[in-house]
């Protein structure tokens, strides 16, 4: 099904340059609203005040021609106000006497009334006059009160009501002109934003995004460029930490035993030439099954690859307790297994790895051979004979500077083994010289 029009701006939204145009624009507009507004505010403001004083200015010229025609004559004084009231843009005409009294009025209704307000008493009592505007909010109105005097004094006030229609239309014309330059304004302060935004936020997170996949996909090989010392450019340096690590991950998966899933023989050699670079002392023990090869002989190799799991596993305990997490176990080949770990540790680790290997070998062993204590296997000259049960010989190598590189270290290892294999069953042996102590077992 075709997605609609609608759908398709929906998913478009999903996008960050879409994010971030709908804020910018957002964003933008209503600080270009706000400055309209005040402006028009402001612009109103001064087109009242200009009005407030040509009104009060007609309001004077009312108030002297009232004056003119004498308070005492309120027939003449209505007539003329009558005509005034008229007047285009007002809107109320009052006269008062100085009893408060109304004498003339643009609305008959309110003629004899009395009327008084803070402004009309400000004027009859103080000649003071007064504008203010009416706080209708659909209806606003500019009322002046201007006060009347004559030849014996103060007589009384006029107070004209106009109509402000004329600043709001003055106020909403400039409110949709400058809608207009600040929808434009609006538009091309987006654009400059967004094309800013995309080219230092934007586009370097798609570049990682894309690096993302790369890596995803398995190509360690990329290269993540540095973006500076902001927050994008510590994104790509975690993403570079993340490539080097799923590198060094993927080496190690290529390179883990199949049977056991312990890192190999590769594996092995980076952790030694690691540590031998950090500069720290270390041990590494070298462990292997003697006998296996009659075991698998007498029991299968389906049993043999359980004996080779079943030492991994203690192994891996071994290390567990006595080792640190900086600590390490690889799977060399066939029945050999080699433990890089604290000098401190190494013997107690030994020593607990072949005593749960003795508590735990004979259930790979039929019970008669356990009875007799041998295996009846083909012997080194293929001929059938009556050969010891698997066992542990673990040697360990203290890597001191006398031990240049990793070959020394596998022919210390070597010579150790050999010296071991003399004797029967399973044993421990720390090369001679060693300074290495072990804590005592607890």
């Amino acid at each position: 099904m075709e997605e609609s029009f609608l759908t398709k701006i929906l998913l478009s939204m999903r996008t960050l340059r879409a994010k971030v145009a709908v804020v910018l624009l957002g964003t933008v507009f209503c600080l270009l609203a706000v400055v309209t507004i005040v402006q028009a505010l402001q612009q109103q403001r001064v087109q009242l005040s200009t009005q407030r004083d040509a009104s009060t200015a007609a309001v004077q010229v009312l108030a002297d021609s009232i004056s003119a025609h004498g308070m005492a004559r309120p027939e003449q004084v209505r007539a003329f106000i009558s005509k005034y009231g008229r007047t285009p843009g007002v809107r109320n005409v009052r006269v008062i006497n100085d009893g408060y009294r109304v004498i003339a009025a643009s609305n008959e209704r309110n003629l004899g009334r009395v009327y008084r307000s803070p402004d009309m008493g400000e004027a009859v009592e103080h000649g003071v006059s007064a504008a203010s505007v009416t706080q209708t909010l659909w209806n606003p109105a500019l009322r002046v009160v201007v006060p009347v005097r004559e030849r014996i004094g103060l007589t009384g006030a006029v107070e004209v009501e106009f109509a402000l229609t004329a600043a709001q239309a003055g106020l909403w014309t400039f409110i949709r002109q400058a809608a207009v330059i600040a929808l434009l304004a609006t538009g091309v302060l987006t654009l400059v934003l967004l094309w800013s935004v995309t080219l230092v936020v934007v586009k370097p997170i798609t570049r990682y995004a894309r690096v993302s996949q790369d890596l995803a996909r398995g190509d360690f090989s990329i290269e993540i460029p540095d973006q500076g010392p902001d927050e994008i450019g510590q994104l790509g340096r975690a993403l570079a930490k993340t490539r080097d690590s799923m590198r060094e991950l993927s080496r190690l998966w290529k390179d883990q035993d199949p049977l056991t899933g312990l890192p190999g023989t590769q594996a092995i050699q980076r952790e030694l030439r690691r540590r031998m670079e950090s500069g720290e002392g270390f041990v590494t023990l070298y462990v292997d099954l003697d006998g296996f090869k009659a075991f698998n002989d007498r029991y299968g190799f389906e049993r043999g690859d359980e004996l080779i799991h079943f030492t991994a596993r203690l192994l891996a305990e071994a290390l567990g307790t006595y080792g640190g997490p900086q600590d390490f176990l690889g799977h060399a080949s066939g029945d050999d297994f080699v433990l890089i770990l604290d000098p401190r540790k190494a013997e107690l680790a030994a020593r607990a790895a072949i005593q749960h290997f003795e508590a735990g070998v004979l259930d790979f062993i039929d019970e008669e051979d356990r009875e007799r204590g041998l295996i009846s296997a083909k012997d080194g000259q293929g001929g059938q004979g009556q050969l010891p049960l698997a066992s542990l010989t673990i040697v360990g190598v203290p890597v001191a500077a006398r031990h240049a590189n990793i070959l020394k270290i596998g022919e210390a290892a070597s010579e150790l083994k050999a010296q071991a294999k003399r004797q029967p069953g399973s044993k421990f042996v720390m090369e001679p010289g060693s300074t290495v102590g072990a804590e005592p077992a607890s």
